[in-house]
């Protein structure tokens, strides 16, 4: 009888740190794949990202494509993680602050300070990138 209390115990202190362990549905370092575009935050789409905070050409955000930031109507699971951008040209890190509605999957809209850093001369428009949440 004492064998079988002290092994209900044991189990159940086992799942309770199993079900306190933290799930992630974005796993870290899963590669994601597209074309970076940039953008003009005080121009294009206002100066408030459809995450809430503040933006600009200096900003170090991005936006991200519809399919992975989800309902457009909503405040993205998404908002505010950091992520590392590389590209031909280099690598950075951002935030998601913004929504891009004519991103493919794996695609991002940068702004200007961050395209420079990934892909170089704003004069090529795109640039094939990697990303991966950090």
């Amino acid at each position: 009888m004492q064998l079988r209390a002290i092994f209900i115990l044991v189990a159940l202190t086992i799942l309770s740190l199993v079900s306190a362990a933290p799930v992630s549905l974005e796993k870290r370092g899963t590669v994601y794949k597209g074309i970076a575009t940039w953008f003009v935050p005080e121009t294009e789409g206002g100066v408030y990202g459809a995450c809430g905070p503040k933006e600009s050409s200096k900003s170090a955000i991005v936006a991200l494509n519809h399919a992975q930031y989800g309902n457009m109507n909503r405040k993205s699971k998404h908002c505010g993680k950091k992520i590392l951008i590389k590209g031909p040209k280099g690598k950075t890190y951002a935030r998601i602050n913004d929504a891009c509605p004519g991103c493919k999957k794996g695609s991002l809209d940068l702004t200007p300070v961050l395209f420079k850093k990934v892909a170089g001369n704003l004069d090529k428009g795109i640039a094939k990138i990697s990303w991966t949440f950090v």
